[in-house]
């Protein structure tokens, strides 16, 4: 369960920012409020703001800390880092970026976790675990040094020889099976999942509708398109072979035998069908016609990938940050996604959805809290981004927050110039 991110010197943003999901003292909408081991959370963050207002920084500065962690491991000696500090300082420019989680794993237990690095070296690393009020270190790091605690020490000093510098000692205590660094990895490797683009989300939910479990997956999302009033009652995904197109065999890897290169001939190509019912004027069923899924909508594209995702993080009390959420979508079912985390008959197992969008019709404190709504802002003067929640206004209960925001009051907004651009 997340309870805070943070990033400094990162794309847009220069100074410190954080998303806080860790519940205000505003009583409304309890049940928009999760609780796992000793901490509450937030079920739910909507983050608006104009294009380009820095919304899809923070999600990206989210994505490569969490994909820093995860191909720790595999890293080369000397490999580049994804970091991109902010751009509009030559401080900033020649300072690491930071980030930092806060987060309850599935121990119950909360942790705080952070990392600096620049492109080339990880400056500062850390790890704290709160067994109590007070946290409890596990590891510290600066500029190649390392502390551990007494009790600690004995087993993390001996695997500080398997670290390099552009590596996270998070992972590579944790591959080395030290147990004070394996709940804060495992949550950070399966606990959380972002998407900033639609590539990374098709991918995912591919390969889920052809694993193991592609039944249960497909299932799931037939029953979400039925839900959502998509005309589909069942999909199909088949995998078929197909000759590769001689004029890309070039491009084809293949093996070296007895000095020959021998390449496949064929490729697997996958197909997703959707069965759409056709019903007579007495309600029955007349015929059923398949489509392929290049035939269907954006939209429904777009929700038959987001099933797995939301299976996923509503069965196993993930959280899940999407950007731009509402693309291709009609308001109702921008909302029916939302709803499924606020409702605890669906999210029984406290998962969370931090998403950005521009589509104003759910904002309203009838459904959110406050500390819900977050703002997302740039100053064009000097290309720094900030963001903020709703709570850090002096808005009413009853107020129309919606109609607030599109009259610029909380700020956040374009303001686009009439003239003559031609």
């Amino acid at each position: 369960m997340l309870l805070e991110f943070s990033v400094e010197n990162f794309m847009s943003f220069k100074e410190k920012a954080t998303i806080s999901l860790i519940p205000s003292r505003d009583k409304e909408h309890s049940e928009n409020i999760i609780a796992q081991g000793k901490g509450k959370a937030l079920n739910t963050i909507l983050m608006y703001g104009a294009n380009a207002s820095g919304k899809t920084s923070i999600f990206k500065a989210m994505t490569v800390a969490i994909i820093m962690v995860r191909t720790s491991n595999n890293r080369q000696v000397n490999e580049i880092l994804p970091i991109e500090p902010f751009a509009f300082s030559e401080e900033c420019v020649n300072s690491p970026s930071k980030f930092e989680f806060r987060f309850i794993a599935n121990d119950g237990i909360k942790y705080v976790y952070g990392f600096s690095a620049d492109r080339h070296y990880i400056h500062e690393e850390y790890l704290y675990k709160y067994s109590s009020r007070r946290p409890t270190k596990i590891f510290e790091r600066k500029d190649g040094e390392f502390d551990f605690t007494a009790r600690e020490s004995g087993i993390l000093d001996k695997l500080v020889q398997m670290n390099t510098d552009n590596k996270l000692f998070l992972a590579t205590a944790t591959m080395w099976n030290a147990q004070s660094t394996k709940e804060a990895f495992e949550w950070l490797n399966s606990g959380i999942d972002t998407y900033t683009d639609l590539m990374n989300i098709t991918k995912d939910s591919v390969s889920a509708y052809q694993g193991d479990n592609a039944e249960e997956y497909l299932a799931f999302t037939e029953e979400l398109l039925r839900e959502s009033d998509i005309n589909i009652s069942k999909l199909d995904v088949n995998i078929k072979k197909s000759q590769i197109d001689p004029k890309l065999l070039p491009f084809v890897p293949g093996i070296v035998v007895n000095g020959q290169l021998i390449q496949p001939k064929e490729q697997n190509v996958l197909e997703i069908f959707a069965t759409h019912d056709i019903y007579d004027e007495n309600g029955n069923i007349e015929k059923r016609i398949k489509l392929t899924i290049a035939s269907e909508s954006q939209g429904t594209q777009l929700m038959i990938f987001f099933g797995p995702l939301l299976r996923d993080t509503l069965l196993n009390g993930k959280t899940l940050v999407i950007d731009e959420i509402d693309r291709s979508l009609h308001t109702t079912l921008v909302k029916y996604l939302i709803d499924l985390f606020r409702n605890p008959a669906v999210n029984k197992s406290g998962a969370q959805l931090i998403a950005t969008t521009h589509d104003t019709s759910v904002m309203t404190l009838e459904v959110f809290r406050r500390d819900q709504i977050y703002l997302a802002e740039k100053n064009n003067d000097n290309g720094e981004s900030h963001v903020s929640s709703l709570d850090q206004f002096p808005v009413r209960k009853t107020e129309n927050i919606q109609k607030g925001y599109l009259i610029g009051r909380y700020g956040a907004i374009p303001f686009p110039k009439a003239g003559d651009i031609i």
